[in-house]
């Protein structure tokens, strides 16, 4: 089973986001062909929704905070030593400022967020998976890790963060040692602020992300083409329950309870009642619950 992955790095400074648009035929010309094109499209729009949200959560001022520093760095190296006296100043400004803006201590700069695509449909994946069990049970771990590596199907986020305490405390050293002419420890210090940037990776599972944009997209036709609704509310059980298979829930009992709001949607908007749009929101919040409870 060969894995897919496919990186996309988000850098603050200069961000593209790129959207994937659906166009639906009428229903006329078969809403199979609408709910196939959905379907398609829903790893890639929810992993683009994905990013979309980390990259919100960066702090331009701390971005800037690193970029600069990166900036005095090249301007020591290169003997311009009254500039980047000048540019040091301006950075610890910056530094004093935003450490008394925000109460908190750790300002993430930076995102990556890449893909590892699992191309496995459910019952690959369970006799897969009781293949894994049986390798860990014989002690054959290489087989069991090769078996895992295909079981992998997941959104990575790797998040850079600025631990603002000590980080000031490297710009400062290094500006005193600017201020005595001291630009090889100057150098070092500012080397150093670089180095305290800490990375968090965080695991969010593909078939919970894509479930959770086939109920949003099911909530937003089911009153004009329930069929298809319906459709995409199937792919979303099937993508909860692969989310099991491939372990990122535990247990059965966990996701029961989901698949019976599942059935309970599916019976409101085939009955058209009334309270399907609050079925739809409480699914929906749900499902993005499972996906926080199981990131790593």
């Amino acid at each position: 089973m060969k894995l897919v992955k496919r990186g996309i790095v988000s850098l603050c400074a200069a961000v593209l986001l790129t959207g994937t648009t659906v166009i639906a035929k009428p229903i006329e010309q078969g809403s199979s062909s609408k709910s196939n094109q959905l379907i398609g499209s829903a790893g890639e729009r929810s992993t683009s929704q994905i990013r979309a949200q980390e990259i919100q959560k960066l702090f331009k001022e701390a971005v800037d905070v690193v970029n600069e520093t990166r900036e005095v760095l090249v301007l020591l190296n290169h003997h311009h030593i009254k500039t980047a006296k000048k540019r040091l100043k301006d950075l610890k400004q910056k530094l004093d400022k935003l450490e008394k803006k925000y109460s908190i201590k750790k300002f993430p700069v930076d995102v990556i967020v890449s893909e590892i695509v699992g191309d496995l449909d459910l019952k690959t994946a369970e006799r897969m998976a009781k293949e894994v069990k049986r390798a860990v049970n014989l002690n054959d771990f290489v087989r069991a890790r090769f078996l895992l590596n295909a079981l992998r199907d997941e959104v990575v986020i790797e998040t850079t963060y600025l631990p603002i305490d000590l980080y000031k405390q490297a710009v400062d050293l290094a500006y005193k040692f600017l201020e005595e002419n001291k630009v090889d420890n100057a150098i070092s210090q500012l080397e150093i602020a670089l180095g305290t940037l800490e990375i968090k990776t965080v695991i969010i599972p593909r078939p919970l992300a894509i479930a959770s944009i086939l109920v949003e997209d099911a909530s937003k036709i089911y009153k004009k083409d329930y069929k298809t609704a319906l459709k995409l509310l199937e792919e979303a059980r099937r993508k909860i329950k692969l989310a099991k298979v491939l372990g990122y829930v535990r247990t059965d009992r966990e996701i029961k309870p989901l698949l019976e709001e599942i059935d309970k949607l599916e019976e409101a908007v085939r009955e058209k009642q009334k309270n399907s749009k609050d079925l739809f929101r409480r699914i929906i919040e749900k499902i993005k619950e499972m996906g926080k409870g199981q990131t790593q």
